[in-house]
């Protein structure tokens, strides 16, 4: 049956419902749900603007074609109805549009029928090269035959991180207990690799990438650009968390800094098709430059104030927190200023709003693990409801330090780096020079020395620590944890090596400052 649509410019081609039934399911159902009934995995995290009910015949029966067209075209915002509706003018055509009004109208006027989700993807018996895997019963990857119920791997090294690549390949239920699109229930199985056949197979996936793409992307932004609004003003957490927040339609944004290469992000910003023709996202309709920074703020690599501590600022939020605090005997293991420990447990959280991301936190408060794994002392789990999280996250991001000095302006400078700078961080870092990995965690080999005095795994560093804090940890470690054996690299304007980066102290601690935030893209064998 094919319906006629009419818009303001006059009639668009018929629209085929059956058509508009398969862009509904790729586009919409995730929060109008599978029959249109307003249900959709999604719609719970969209707090008091839930999605419509398209079924409800009354309300349909207001709505002319020409309402539903315009609603699709320019999204609730354009038309003042919800901050959630995403617009979709940008990625369907006239004829499409047509076709997704043709099947709403029809979902109001016949019984529903439950849609089939998408196939989970076959185990198979861990092995260590691809073929033996079986992993093109999943992916497509180059030319091999493929059946892809999965991403497909062709341009992966274009895409991915490597270290991130890496520990999803050696745990993937850990590192992404929710699948690839965690609606679809479609998820990665673990192979239960060791850790050579994890890094064998990264090699060999890093390669894939499209002719011409270097391994390193980079963008350029303006340290002044405010991503955060782009952000908000896009309503990606409609579909989108972040900092604990946001819809579980699509992937965490707060994983991003250590997980997508960030010219990869912003080539999928403008076409997410282009990228993946299955992909649900509609097109931003974004330029070039709001693209650039985008990804530039999703990477990290521009600091904001408001990018996930709403609630540091929130007094009654950090008054709770503080009573959680006192309450469950946190400071039974951790210090806190003006407080005198015996014998301290955990870590010491004087200042730790300074330190440490609130998402970090947050995700850290929700599921504790270890960050020096090879000591006894562990967090235990409290079973914290979300809005505890909150509380507590909230309380602990406002532990700042209010006698610190600003920054000279040349260590705030944003924008994610060139591979040049990446490659002089990772050579500042590496044995040569500051030999990183004599106390951290973070490449193929153990730091020297008794366990007990190894210092943090450097790969966790961009989604833990505040690119800010990196860049005083630097410059004077004693002024932030007096008493710490990390040493002072730079206690003076003379103290940089001579042949990196000609001398200039300055950059050598923002590109150290950006190596750490973007572990795992510099070249192979420049790592610590």
């Amino acid at each position: 049956m094919m319906v006629p649509i009419v818009s303001g410019e006059g009639n668009l081609p018929p629209g085929d419902p059956g058509q508009g039934e398969a862009l509904y399911r790729q586009y919409c159902a995730v929060c109008h749900g599978a029959t249109g009934e307003g249900d959709g995995p999604n719609a719970p995290f969209l707090e008091d603007d839930r999605p419509r009910d398209l079924t409800d015949a009354k309300y349909m029966g207001r709505l002319t074609d020409r309402d539903l067209a315009e609603v699709i075209r320019g999204g609730g915002g354009g038309v003042g109805r919800s901050r959630f509706m995403p617009a979709w003018g940008y990625t369907l055509s006239p004829q499409q549009v047509g076709d997704v009004v043709a099947y709403t109208r029809a979902l109001s006027r016949q019984p529903q029928r439950p849609m089939a989700g998408p196939a989970d993807p076959p185990a198979a018996a861990g092995a260590r090269q691809v073929a033996e895997l079986g992993c093109t019963g999943c992916h497509r990857i180059g030319d091999l035959p493929a059946a892809p119920v999965a991403p497909d791997l062709s341009r992966l090294g274009a895409k991915l991180q490597r270290a991130w690549l890496e520990a999803y390949l050696s745990r993937p239920h850990a590192i992404r207990p929710a699948g690839y699109v965690p609606l679809s229930r479609s998820r990665m199985p673990d192979f239960r690799l060791s850790p050579q056949e994890s890094r064998q197979l990264t090699a060999y996936l890093i390669r894939l990438r499209p002719e011409g793409v270097l391994p390193v992307g980079s963008v350029q932004a303006p340290a002044e650009a405010d991503g955060s609004a782009l952000l908000q003003r896009l309503a990606c957490r409609a579909c989108h968390a972040l900092g604990g927040r946001g819809g579980l339609a699509a992937p965490d944004l707060s994983l991003a800094p250590q997980r997508l290469q960030p010219a990869w992000v912003a080539r999928y910003l403008l076409d997410p098709q282009a990228a993946d023709p299955r992909s649900p996202m509609p097109r931003p309709g974004i330029t070039p430059s709001e693209a650039s920074i985008l990804a530039a703020y999703l990477s990290g690599g521009i600091p904001s104030p408001t990018a996930a501590e709403p609630d540091a600022r929130d007094e009654e939020a950090v008054a709770r927190g503080g009573a959680l605090f006192r309450d469950l005997a946190c400071r039974g293991c951790h210090r806190r200023p003006d407080e005198e420990l015996p014998e301290r447990v955990g870590p010491d959280l004087t200042f730790i709003g300074d330190r440490l991301r609130p998402d970090w936190i947050a995700g850290f408060l929700r599921q504790p693990h270890p960050v020096r794994p090879w000591l006894r002392a562990r967090m235990p789990t409290f079973g914290f409801t979300d809005m505890e999280v909150e509380q507590v996250t909230a309380f602990l991001a406002a532990l700042r330090d209010k006698g610190l000095p600003p920054l000279p302006s040349r260590l705030q400078a944003g924008g994610v780096a060139s591979p040049e700078i990446l490659q002089a961080g990772a050579r500042l870092a590496s044995q040569d020079y500051l030999s990183c990995s004599s106390c951290h965690l973070g490449g193929d080999r153990s730091p020297e020395g008794p366990a007990d005095e190894w210092a943090p795994d450097l790969r966790l560093a961009a989604r833990r620590l505040r690119p800010e804090w990196i860049v005083r940890w630097l410059l004077d470690p004693q002024r932030l944890l007096p008493g710490t054996k990390m040493p002072s690299y730079f206690p003076d304007a003379d103290s940089g090596p001579n042949d990196v980066l000609d001398g200039d102290e300055e950059r050598q601690i923002l590109a150290l400052r950006d190596y750490l935030l973007g572990i795992g893209t510099a070249p192979a064998g420049l790592g610590p």
